[in-house]
């Protein structure tokens, strides 16, 4: 199919633009390495406080980050498509018979397998800091990733593709990026904090997807907020993957 091949043929062109620039992947890997050798130790003494009780300190820690690292990898992708506005780019594929769909969907596949490739290897990476594998709840862990990604990744794309600015993108992005962050419980889980805080964390998406990350992580696969994070997560990717085509299909028309 066109779509198909047309996709290929984008993801093709950000891949090379990821090998040669290797730089970009290292210094997505430091992030999460640093927070495994430099905040990992911290949570030695909690393993008596509720939701890190021992022996599960770093299945409830790393989740969090792989989330972290989901969902910023695809919200701050925006910065990228404005400069290939400004450079005109964007401006080519005007005239050429691409598939709309697929100038979206080729980025965001991109994204994808980047964030895959870079979980993947954090996973492994923090086995001798403790992490325990439940290969049947890591599986449906990366699912969980994927969705945050692709969600993210398509409304990056497409706000960066309206807005055609870093100075109006810029404090968007962090407006959304930190709230979501601090009430998801990706450092620490939200049974930790007040009441009223908790309350308010049921609307982020992000919480749905931390909470089911977790019991993921720990093997536990059939519990009720896995189902609820895919009820939430599911929907959620779908409506904004459209709404991001539709901004692709009006900017390139």
């Amino acid at each position: 199919m066109k779509i198909i091949r047309d996709t290929g043929l984008m993801f093709r062109r950000k891949m090379m633009e990821t090998f040669r620039n290797p730089i970009y992947i290292i210094m997505r890997l430091l992030t999460p390495v640093l927070y495994l050798t430099l905040f990992s130790p911290l949570l030695s003494k909690l393993t008596n406080i509720p939701s890190f009780s021992s022996g599960n300190v770093m299945n409830n820690f790393v989740p969090g980050l792989l989330v972290i690292e989901s969902f910023m990898s695809g919200l701050f992708v925006g910065y990228d498509i404005i400069d290939e506005v400004r450079n005109g780019v964007i401006e080519r594929f005007r005239v050429t018979p691409t598939s709309r769909f697929a100038l979206l969907a080729g980025r965001v596949l991109h994204d994808l397998v980047n964030m895959l490739v870079i979980v993947i290897i954090f996973v492994l990476l923090a086995i001798p800091f403790g992490f325990k594998l439940h290969i049947g709840g890591d599986l449906l862990l990366l699912v969980i990733l994927s969705l945050v990604l692709i969600t993210t990744s398509a409304f990056g794309n497409a706000l960066g593709m309206i807005l055609k600015s870093e100075d109006r993108l810029s404090p968007i992005v962090q407006g959304i990026n930190l709230p979501i962050l601090l009430l998801s419980g990706m450092l620490l889980p939200m049974e930790l904090a007040p009441k009223w805080l908790q309350n308010i964390a049921h609307i982020n998406p992000a919480y749905y997807a931390v909470e089911a990350s977790r019991l993921l992580a720990s093997g536990h696969i059939f519990e009720a907020k896995v189902g609820e994070a895919f009820l939430f997560l599911i929907p959620l990717t779908i409506l904004t993957f459209s709404w991001a085509t539709r901004v692709f299909n009006k900017a390139i028309a």
